[in-house]
This record gives C-alpha cells, structure tokens and sequence, in this order.
C-alpha cells in the first residue's frame, strides 16, 4: 500500500482500498441526501400527478350530472323570467309584450301581435324564427351566431341592436341602429350596416338596402324598383342618389344586367372616385374582385370582414 495516497491522496492508491472508497462512498451523506432528495422530488410529481387527476375527475362529473342553465329566460309581461327551450312558441296577443334574454347571447323584445318561435339554442348556434309581429334584437354574442328566420329571408347577427318586422303577408322590415345585418335568401344577399333599413318579401328575397336619411324621392324609387324592376324606378334612384348612397348602388351592380348595370356604374363613378384597377368592363362582367374593390372604397368596411363570418351561415 502507499502512505503517501493515505495521508495526501498523492502516489498510486492500492486496489484494495479503491473498492472500500467506492463501497463506503455509497454511505456517505452527500450521497444519501441526494437520493433523498430525488425521493421528494418524485413523490412531489407523483402527489401533483394524483391532484390534477382527482381535480379532473371532479370537473368531468360536475359537467355531466350538473344540468346546464338554460340559455334563454322568457318573461312575458313584467312575469318572472322561466327558461325557454328549442321548440317553444311565444305568442303576444292584445297589448302583451314579451321578452327573451340570454347572458351569453343578447336580448329580444317582443312587440304585441307577434309570434316568434326557438328554433335552436345550443352553444353554436341561436336560431329563432318571427312568423309575424316586430322583435327588437341587441346582440352581444360573436358575429354569425344568432340567426332569425323569417318566411322571406334569414337575418344573420354581425354584432348589432336592429328591429324586425314582419307582416302577416310575410314581407318584412329590418332597420339596424348598431353594427352589422346580413339578410339572406338563396343567392341573394343585403348587407345592412347602421342607420339603413332593407325590405323583404317572400319569393323575392330581402329588397336594396338604403340609408334612413336617403330623400323620399330615392326611397320610393327604391321601392318600386324592388317590386317591379322599371327603368323609371332605376333612372329616379340614380338621380337621386347621393354619395353616401353608394351603398344602395352597389348592390343594384348585383341586380341589374348589361345597360342598366352600366347606368348604375356611371352614376357611381360620378358620386366617388373609382379604385385603382377598377374598370366599367370589369363591372358589366361581374368581377368579383373589382365588385369588392368598390366596396371597400364605400368606407363601410372591409369585404373580407363580412366574407369571412359569412362561412358561418
């Protein structure tokens, strides 16, 4: 053995005392405090792993045995509020109101002489439908989720407090005061933004959206338009048609043919500076991207913002 590896641990250690180092080594407190100390850490992760297990398990069984509230409440006629659900009819006969609000959706008020019915109220998708009567809607649910029937189009919530009305001959009304409506039948659509209204009537579809400050001239040319589609009607809107009513000579682009559609783009181009690109070829052709370059230059906001909660409906 050498001594000098004994007292300075310098010079060449025999092998018999290599083996006692190495096996009393394993015994030594440094050692021992280690392995102690990776027991707590496992025990801790094991003790947090059973934690989130129990915590899971008790979430998962509140969700499935805890009924979820009801996400309208009816009250008709100062009454105490009773949920609604998919497939109830309201009914407000005489001179009785009605109302229905959801926390996660919005508010409706129900007029006197109407009949709105639930269609759906799942998490995804609110759906009523108004038969007959007025209904006025202030929407705090996401663009695209509240949908309301009617028997000549659908109104598609974008984010809005409206009004709808609907006759018993089936036309309807719908004027917003915030946001954004979409009214929609088959192909044809209305973009509705606020302080404009737009007409519907059954076989037809929603009417061309106009602006509530718009001349009476320009509105009831507008409306016989709608109903009958003269050249007399289209000559009298576009004679009276003021800047901000671009948004009504933008949809007549969609709802006029060849030379009535070029009429309408003349007068247009004569009410605001046409966008770069944007020909009067491309718009008797019925280019899209030209259609929406028009549009985005009404500064009404952007087509792709409407386009892309259009997936939804």
């Amino acid at each position: 053995m050498n001594d000098d590896y004994l007292w300075d641990r310098t010079g060449k250690p025999d092998a018999e005392l290599v083996h006692l180092e190495r096996v009393l080594g394993t015994l030594s407190w440094s050692n021992r405090q280690r392995k102690l100390q990776n027991r707590r850490i496992a025990l801790r992760i094991a003790a947090a792993a059973i934690f989130l297990i129990v915590v899971g398990s008790a979430i998962f069984v509140y969700r499935v045995k805890t009924p979820s509230p009801a996400p309208w409440q009816l009250a008709i006629s100062g009454e105490k509020p009773e949920p609604m659900h998919a497939g109830q009819v309201v009914e407000t006969t005489g001179e009785m109101r009605g109302s229905i609000e959801s926390q996660f959706v919005g508010k409706v008020d129900i007029e006197p002489d109407s009949r709105l019915r639930l269609l759906a109220a799942s998490g995804d998708k609110q759906r009523l439908a108004l038969d007959r009567g007025t209904i006025h809607a202030l929407i705090w649910a996401p663009p695209a989720k509240f949908v309301v029937d009617t028997p000549s189009a659908k109104a598609v919530d974008l984010g809005c407090k409206y009004t709808l009305q609907v006759g018993k001959n089936g036309a309807g009304l719908l004027t917003v005061e915030l946001g954004w409506v979409a009214f929609q039948w088959h192909r044809i659509e209305s973009f509705i933004p606020a302080e404009a209204a737009c007409r519907t009537r059954p076989g037809y579809g929603p009417g061309t959206p106009y602006f509530l400050d718009a001349s009476p001239t320009f509105k009831n040319a507008i409306t016989e338009f709608d109903a009958h589609g003269t050249e007399r009607a289209l000559r009298d809107v576009l004679a009276a048609a003021r800047p901000r009513d671009g948004l009504t000579l933008w949809h007549l682009l969609q709802r006029t043919h060849e030379e009535e559609r070029g009429e309408v783009f003349d007068q247009l181009a004569q009410l605001m500076p046409m966008p770069q690109g944007v020909t009067r070829d491309a718009i008797l052709r019925g280019d899209k991207a030209s259609m929406d370059a028009v549009w985005n230059a009404l500064g009404l906001g952007d087509t792709g913002w409407w386009r892309e909660w259009k997936r939804e409906w």
